[in-house]
């Protein structure tokens, strides 16, 4: 194993959560809240051991299957545990292992909290807290386009297992293309999301709130009782129906931009995803209105 090029490649992974944690900074900025220090300090600590890591030089550059696992497996170690410096550094939580906990929680796309008062929470502290859905829901893309592609093989199924919802396929030659189109659907249908829920009369950091947990379809929300709070039918149809869009394999909607529409209701994942979520939700409706 090239452990020095895993070290080195797991420095890029650090410098790119860094940079991660800039749109978190900017709203505590605007919002003028105490969490921007806390913010301040997590990114120069985290870039400046992303740095030091790419110092390392290696004898040889290459990548093989074996070393783009580790780096994947390692570097969703680190940025769980250099994502959890906002929450301490702030004080929101001062527990490092509840800290660790709600970080794995949010970059795994797994919703649990050990939050009681969210509401009382900064609001950089909450975006960047919900941020961390948006971030794991196409995370291992990251490695892809910066690291796996030197990999000899296993560059797609490594893709595959951390994506959002069934698997991808590999839509063009290259795993960067392919990273590049599946980022710009998942970009493209998040910025659709936070506008029509802006219409449907949420508030603009609410909205980025709640469409950062439904993308990564995780449900983080800065509200005690998230999307309840709001009393609106629209904004619960909105995230419903986006909610199961972003469970759909997405390789299906860029055949679809190929005006290869027959494709998607040809495709079986698709059509027994269809199927489970229509049983589930007239079994869930009849058991909730008897």
């Amino acid at each position: 194993m090239n452990y020095k090029m895993v070290l080195k490649s797991l420095g890029s992974v650090l410098c790119i959560e860094a940079a991660c944690m800039l749109p978190s900074l900017l709203v505590s900025v605007i919002y003028g809240q105490n969490d921007r220090v806390a913010f301040i300090s997590s990114i120069l600590l985290t870039l400046s051991a992303g740095l030091l890591l790419r110092l390392i030089r290696p004898a040889s550059a290459e990548i093989y299957a074996r070393d783009g696992f580790a780096i994947v497996a390692l570097g969703w170690v680190l940025i769980s545990a250099f994502g959890s410096l906002p929450f301490m550094f702030s004080g929101s939580i001062s527990s490092p292992v509840d800290a660790l906990f709600e970080t794995v929680s949010g970059f795994t796309t797994t919703g649990s909290s050990i939050l009681t008062d969210v509401e009382s929470q900064p609001r950089g502290i909450l975006f960047w807290r919900s941020f961390t859905h948006w971030i794991g829901g196409m995370g291992v893309l990251v490695f892809t386009l910066a690291v796996l592609p030197k990999i000899k093989a296993s560059t797609l199924h490594i893709m595959k297992a951390e994506s959002p919802g069934p698997n991808p396929g590999k839509l063009v030659p290259k795993i960067g293309g392919t990273a590049k189109i599946l980022y710009g659907i998942y970009l493209v249908m998040t910025s659709a999301l936070i506008v029509l829920l802006l219409l449907a009369g949420m508030p603009l950091f609410d909205s980025f709130i709640h469409a950062f947990g439904t993308a990564g379809t995780g449900g983080f929300s800065n509200k005690m009782l998230s999307v309840g709070a709001y009393n609106s039918v629209y904004i619960e149809v909105i995230i419903t129906v986006f909610m199961f869009l972003f469970g759909v394999n997405f390789s299906l909607y860029y055949q679809v931009l190929k005006v290869n529409i027959k494709s998607l209701f040809k495709d079986a994942e698709f059509r027994f995803y269809l199927a489970t979520v229509l049983v589930a939700t007239v079994l869930v409706t009849i058991d909730l209105t008897r």
